[in-house]
């Protein structure tokens, strides 16, 4: 069965109107809140540029990509086993294939971008690519034209998509597959592109 991108979004967009005291939203198994993209942005880039100042920027950058695969590992997983999922989106899967195409569409209705699955080898790669990254429209507002792709989070992400699929049984799978940004709009490119691959390091079990 087709994944219907757009009643997982409006089931997500309509659950976020449920709010506890404290701002936090209850939804698909997770603690969700309201974030200012620009506050993240500042984080993300500042920590950059200071760990580029003691010749570190490239440690800060994979630092930056693990921060989100593990964060996009962990929040994926409870969003797969929520009574939201079974409800909504178990109905539409077949294939194992089929579950990126679920996260993919919660991850839109997050507003992390338009998240659009280009390519999907089973097993072996997953190519994600998004017009509308908050983090590379970000980035060179403040600091210019980049140099190299600048969506650590979404990068961390593509990765973390595969390793619940193909990777070892949770929490045992984070990073058995690794992303490379190969367009990024901070580097003047029309859109972000992502294509995630197995580590090097982890063979086919």
């Amino acid at each position: 069965m087709t994944i219907d991108g757009q009643k997982i979004i409006h089931a997500v967009m309509e659950g976020s109107q449920i709010r506890e005291s404290k701002g936090i939203i209850p939804l698909f198994g997770v603690y969700l809140s309201i974030f200012s993209t620009d506050y993240y942005n500042r984080l993300s880039f500042e920590f950059e540029k200071k760990m580029s100042l003691l010749n570190l920027k490239d440690k800060s950058q994979s630092l930056l990509v693990a921060a989100a695969q593990e964060c996009g590992y962990a929040t994926f997983q409870g969003i797969r086993n929520s009574w939201e999922w079974d409800e909504i989106v178990l109905p539409m899967i077949a294939t194992p294939e089929d579950q990126i195409q679920g996260f993919t569409a919660v991850a839109v209705a997050f507003g992390w971008g338009d998240l659009n699955v280009r390519q999907l080898i089973p097993g072996k790669k997953l190519v994600v690519r998004v017009t509308d990254s908050y983090e590379a429209g970000g980035y060179p507002e403040q600091y210019g034209n980049a140099t190299v792709g600048k969506c650590y989070m979404l990068r961390g992400v593509t990765g973390a998509f595969m390793d619940l699929i193909y990777g070892a049984d949770y929490p045992d799978g984070c990073f058995t597959f690794l992303a490379q940004e190969t367009h990024c709009r901070a580097k003047g490119n029309s859109y972000c592109e992502f294509a995630a691959q197995r580590s090097p390091d982890q063979s086919v079990t």
